[in-house]
């Protein structure tokens, strides 16, 4: 190789390393909080029906156990059921940051439930 050649590719690698360690530099100045909502049972929770309140303060999903389905809010767990409705557009709503709703079945009957969270 030219003496040319070596001093391009050395050009190249140094602006490379630059572009690298500027873009570094740049994502230090990142602030990241966090706080703990709710444990999940990962054994027990069907992963499409997980929602959030909007306020931020309450998880809600559907969870089975056995043959029964029942809706946790908070690690608290609601009425069993036969089903609740979660695919084909089915899922949990927050109406308001402290009531929700959903589709359950019992038997060959479909309810809306409608619980308020005290």
């Amino acid at each position: 190789m030219s003496k040319k050649a070596i001093g391009l590719c050395l050009a190249v690698f140094l602006i490379c390393i630059s572009i690298v360690a500027w873009a570094g530099e740049k994502s230090v100045n990142r602030v990241a909080s966090e706080r703990l909502i709710v444990q999940i049972d990962p054994s027990s929770w069907i992963r499409e029906s997980f929602k959030v309140s909007p306020d931020s303060k309450r998880v809600a999903y559907v969870a089975e156990v056995g043959n029964k389905w029942f809706v946790v809010v908070n690690g608290e767990e609601g009425k069993r059921y036969d089903g609740i409705v979660t695919l084909g557009g089915g899922r949990i709503i927050f109406d308001f940051p402290d009531s929700f709703h959903y589709l359950a079945l019992k038997g060959s009957s479909i309810y809306l439930v409608e619980e308020k969270i005290k």
